[in-house]
């Protein structure tokens, strides 16, 4: 981030990802590392819920390591940081408004792209936004299967907030 956006001057974040993948046995127990991988199979949506820095991205690269490597995945994010073995994977990446003003490219245009790629699976990296709703409808209507990471403290947090960020949509849908 550079001024004026950063008031005391440049600032830089660094992610670093291990380069081997990381198997789900190095990051969870061995009974829950076999039902995770049975739920990956059977094609469960699943979202990996936690707090900042707590390994969501490298449990959701785990996951998808174990895709199937003849299926086809999509995979959207805001900044390309899954790292997927498959030779089937298709990667779009959002992109910021350019000076000008257009060239915005969203997290939820690319997940209504990602649909019309005719995926088997669909990943998206970290829903922070209205593509909650599009995610959702994606998991609910053939795409099982996807994988997605969010932010929160505990499962009920989660659930909580996905219906927060389904309503950030705005197409008048009510919590109930």
């Amino acid at each position: 981030v550079v001024p004026p956006v950063a008031v005391d001057g440049p600032c830089l974040a660094i992610r670093r990802f291990a380069v081997r993948p990381i198997p789900l046995e190095e990051v969870a127990a061995p009974d829950v590392a076999s039902l995770l991988r049975g739920a990956v199979r059977d094609r469960r949506n699943i979202v990996v819920s936690g707090a900042t820095g707590t390994g969501k991205t490298t449990l959701l690269n785990a996951l998808a390591a174990v895709v199937d490597g003849a299926e086809r995945i999509v995979t959207v994010e805001d900044a390309a940081e899954l790292r997927l073995g498959s030779e089937h994977v298709v990667r779009l990446e959002a992109r910021t408004a350019s000076v000008d003003g257009p060239g915005q490219v969203t997290i939820r245009d690319l997940v209504r792209v990602a649909l019309r790629m005719r995926p088997d699976r669909v990943i998206v990296g970290e829903v922070r936004g209205a593509e909650a709703l599009d995610l959702l409808m994606a998991m609910s209507t053939g795409h099982h299967g996807s994988l997605s990471t969010l932010h929160a403290n505990s499962a009920r947090a989660a659930l909580a907030r996905f219906e927060t960020l389904v309503l950030l949509a705005d197409v008048g849908l009510p919590l109930e």
